[in-house]
Formats: structure tokens, C-alpha cells, sequence
């Protein structure tokens, strides 16, 4: 797998438009490609920017699914659930923003569709992927690494379930988050500082299936787990969790 990432410009609030953004800094795409945007550079384009000012603790109930109260914070870190996932602070970022908070764009998925069709269109590609990214924590690490907010143009799971493993053992559970896997990839060429890289190509990518549809109904409900349901639910006390006031996009 070959991951390139790509020097921009820098970007202010609503200084542009994001497909006026890639005119200017994406001069090439090929053929089964997947195009890795970094959320803030979306939410930059798409304004979704708040003044240092504001209230950051009432902007994270807003923006967030659920969010852990202050008193059983650790390390100041504010714990919040966004877009499926945990996402600290409900994604709001200060870093590279010039005195603004910047919230997670509005509709991550219709982002992720609009840059698919645009790459068809200026390119001429029959097959090619998006996924909209952003840097998350997971449990019992240090650190941040990517996450996918929303994909366009492959299948997000590489289902193995059925399959037999080496030795004829048949799986039962197995599937791979190829989406995430991409992402984690992005980000980790993109940076957490000063690159200046908030796109990346990712190209010879053997495990990705593309297809033309928009992920549907079904295969987002397999992709996705409700936090009741999900695996690491026991560990958690979710009791302690607040719902936020964030409205479905």
C-alpha cells in the first residue's frame, strides 16, 4: 500500500470552498485510489468555526452524543462519544485554527459523497474511495491515531466470517474495519502539528472493494455497534454518561 500525503495551502474560516481547495492542491488521482480528507480541513471550508471565546464545555454537550460529566474526568481529558466512536472533546480542536475552535463538519457522510463524485468528475476514474478522517484515543493507549467519520466508494468491512482460517478452522467473528484501517493510515502521514498535509492518496490497495453505491442502510448497521451492544460496554460504566444535545445530521 502506497500512502502519500500532499502539502496545501493554509486555510482560514470560509476562506474557500473545499472542492476549490482541491482544484488548487489535488493536480493528479488514478485509477482504485482512495482520497483521505482530514475533517478539519472540511470544517474549515465549511466555516464550522467558533470564536476561542465561547464557552468550549457548552459547545462540547452540543456537538457531542454523550459526554462523561467533570467529576469523573482523569486528566482533564473530556470524554465524549461522537459519530460512533470515542472522540475526545466531541472532535472541537484548537490547534492550527488561528484563535477558533473548530467543530466536526455538519454531515460527514454528504461530504465524503460530494468529493467521490467530484473525483469522477475531474478524473475520469471508474473506481475510487473517499473517507473523512479524524484523530481519536483508544482505550489504554497513549496517544492519538485515525478513525473514519465517513467513507464513499468501497466497502467498509472485509467480511470473513464463513471463511477458513490456515488450518480449515471455519471463522466465525471475523471481520476487518477497512475503513478505520485507512484512515489510521491517513493520519499517520498527515500529522498532528504543523505538516500542513490534510490530504492523502492512498494507492495499490489489494484489500479494498470498491463499489458505486453510497453504503446503505443495512451495511451501516453492521458497521456501526450501539453502545449497549458494543464489546467494551461492560468495562465502562455508562451510567456515568451524559446525553448531549448534538442533532442528527
Amino acid at each position: 500500500m502506497k500512502v502519500t500525503a500532499i502539502k496545501t495551502e493554509k486555510v482560514l474560516p470560509q476562506s474557500t470552498t473545499l472542492l476549490d481547495f482541491l482544484d488548487r492542491n489535488l493536480k493528479k488521482f488514478p485509477e482504485n485510489a482512495i482520497l483521505a480528507v482530514s475533517a478539519k480541513i472540511i470544517s474549515l471550508c465549511e466555516g464550522r468555526c467558533v470564536p476561542f471565546t465561547a464557552d468550549k464545555e457548552k459547545l462540547i454537550q452540543e456537538e457531542t452524543d454523550y459526554y462523561l460529566p467533570k467529576k469523573f474526568r482523569r486528566s482533564g481529558a473530556t470524554g465524549t462519544i461522537t459519530h460512533h466512536a470515542f472522540i475526545g472533546a466531541a472532535g472541537i480542536d484548537e490547534s492550527n485554527a488561528d484563535g477558533y475552535h473548530v467543530l466536526l463538519p455538519e454531515n460527514c457522510a454528504k461530504t465524503a459523497d460530494q468529493i467521490y463524485k467530484y473525483l469522477k468528475r475531474r478524473f475520469g476514474v471508474k473506481n475510487c474511495g473517499v473517507v473523512i478522517t479524524d484523530s481519536h484515543s483508544t482505550p489504554l493507549r497513549r496517544g492519538a491515531s485515525g478513525i473514519s467519520l465517513a467513507y464513499r466508494g468501497f466497502i467498509g468491512l472485509k467480511d470473513y466470517r464463513g471463511k477458513k482460517d490456515l488450518f480449515g478452522r471455519k471463522l466465525v467473528l471475523k471481520q476487518a474495519n477497512v475503513a478505520d484501517a485507512l484512515a489510521s493510515a491517513a493520519v499517520l502521514v498527515m500529522g498532528e502539528g504543523a505538516e500542513q498535509t490534510p490530504i492523502v492518496i492512498i494507492e495499490n490497495t489489494s484489500t479494498v472493494s470498491f463499489q458505486k453505491n453510497a453504503p446503505t442502510k443495512k451495511e451501516l448497521s453492521e458497521f456501526y455497534v450501539d453502545l449497549k451492544d458494543d464489546t467494551f460496554a461492560p468495562i465502562f460504566n455508562l451510567n456515568r454518561l451524559k446525553k448531549g444535545k448534538k442533532k442528527d445530521r
